[in-house]
């Protein structure tokens, strides 16, 4: 045994500059080769990075673009909202205009079929008002029919009345044309 512990004693010699320099060489020449092999392994990742970061800025620049179309019809919006609200005041208005027997009480909405069914609706009322006031108006003049014209000049009725009352009537009539 005592042979083979000679054999796996480690031996501890500097190397020479001679085996340094070679092993040198070959830890550089392993070196690029690996770093060959790193190139050679990322290179289609590299591509792949650049290609997905000129895409990453070219949708940086349309999500730009389109925050400021979005803004612009954000405006644009606005403004027609604006007018909108306008031209749904001023067609009350040519409503009430057109129609005197609408009150602005019953004419509203805040569109434009808003505000027509309103109409709709008030000219269903204002109809029911006036066949009302018409039925009411036939009632009343079946009750007081006044003749066309001035009434005849003839005393008063003396029909129903005592004897006394008639002389009575008759001297205070005497009366009157004396005055």
């Amino acid at each position: 045994m005592a042979k083979d512990q000679e054999n796996t004693e480690p031996i501890n010699e500097t190397p020479t500059a001679e085996d340094y320099a070679v092993i040198k060489l070959e830890l550089e020449t392993e070196r690029q080769r690996a770093q060959g092999l790193v190139t050679e392994a990322t290179m289609p990742l590299q591509e792949r990075i650049t290609a997905l970061e000129a895409e990453v800025s070219v949708k940086t620049q349309d999500i730009e673009a389109m925050k400021g179309q979005l803004a612009e019809a954000s405006t644009n919006f606005e403004g027609a909202k604006a007018a909108y609200a306008y031209a749904v005041e001023d067609f009350k208005k040519l409503v009430l205009q057109t129609n005197p027997l609408f009150t602005p009480d019953i004419i509203g909405g805040d569109t434009i079929d808003a505000v027509k069914t309103s109409v709709e609706k008030a000219g269903v009322l204002v109809g029911r008002v006036k066949e009302g006031l018409e039925a009411q108006a036939k009632a009343l003049a079946g009750l007081t029919t006044v003749p066309a014209g001035a009434p005849a000049r003839t005393g008063a009725s003396t029909e129903g009345m005592s004897t006394k009352e008639k002389i009575n009537l008759g001297l205070e009539q005497a009366k009157k044309k004396k005055e």
